[in-house]
């Protein structure tokens, strides 16, 4: 065979096994990704070939995390023709090194979420996880968006009091977070980060690894003023999916789950808990279905 006829047939091969990964159970589509800046944050953007929902979607990661966290999610719903994007704070990951943590506070983050949102434009489901649930609740207070799924994100404290919850219990692997300049460290302890963060034996010991490289610095300011941050469920007009999470794996001791509290207050028409299921229940075993779950709540929105 000719030079000519070599080529052509590994383009025929390149074709066929493309069409095939489109088409691989009906449901399987390439895509893209890029990262994008959009004022002070980077963006991980998971475009697909062919976008089959007009639903675009926002991962928010949580404290001391980055888009990294979300990446099964991004490949997941990219492949399945939904634009999907997902956001790095100021400080953290991909966007740009924070000089002085202890000029970082909520209303900080809530303007990355704003720049994020007018980078993507349209309507644009917003995806929160512990600390961003409360500030993806927060933002909507004031601005539209086309719906929200916050996830084992607790209450503020202004709520506990209200309903009388007291914390109680020491975390898992105990000890105390650093705080040096404003930043509270990453964990580096990894046997306390796989308490934490994961169900046991619901994670390989490669993601764990990979958790603790990735942790990053957090703003001790941001963790003060979400506790004290008072929310207003009746200005939040979006539709609401709270997930919820059994905060006793995590060592505290309560007699309800925060995040039915939560729910019941935004009067959320959708919640659920999904087990097994730890904290970062997106790089478990399992993450598929809790995507699974996010999807069809998406669909009917």
């Amino acid at each position: 065979m000719n030079m000519e006829g070599t080529m052509n047939r590994l383009l025929i091969i390149m074709v066929l096994t493309v069409f095939f990964l489109i088409s691989l159970g009906g449901r399987v589509m390439a895509y893209t990704t890029e990262i994008v800046t959009a004022g002070t944050v980077a963006l991980d953007h998971y475009l697909p070939a062919q976008e089959t929902s007009n639903q675009k979607l926002l991962f928010v990661h949580s404290s001391g995390h980055g888009s990294w966290m979300w990446k099964n999610f991004l490949s997941y719903f990219a492949e399945r023709g939904y634009d999907s994007w997902a956001i790095n704070f100021r400080g953290h990951h991909l966007s740009n090194p924070v000089s002085d943590w202890e000029a970082v506070g909520v209303k900080e983050y809530l303007e990355d979420i704003e720049s994020a949102l007018q980078r993507i434009g349209g309507k644009v489901i917003v995806v929160g996880h512990s600390m961003s649930g409360l500030l993806i609740l927060k933002y909507a207070e004031s601005h539209q968006v086309a719906g929200l799924i916050v996830s084992q994100s607790g209450i503020p404290k202004s709520l506990m009091e209200k309903k009388g919850i007291e914390l109680a219990g020491p975390t898992a692997g105990k000890g105390k977070r650093d705080i040096t300049a404003g930043a509270i460290m990453p964990i580096q302890d990894r046997e306390m980060a796989k308490a934490l963060f994961f169900d046991r034996g619901n994670v390989d010991e490669e993601t764990v690894d990979l958790v603790v490289k990735m942790l990053g610095k957090e703003s001790a300011r941001v963790g003060k003023e979400i506790m004290q941050m008072e929310l207003t469920p009746e200005k939040i007009t979006a539709p609401v999916y709270v997930l919820g999470f059994d905060i006793r794996k995590i060592g505290m001791d309560l007699p309800v789950d925060l995040n039915k509290v939560l729910a019941e207050e935004l009067k959320a028409k959708d919640y659920k808990v999904i087990e097994p299921g730890g904290h970062n229940y997106m790089l478990e075993h399992n993450w598929q279905d809790f995507a699974r779950q996010f999807e069809v709540w998406i669909n009917t929105q």
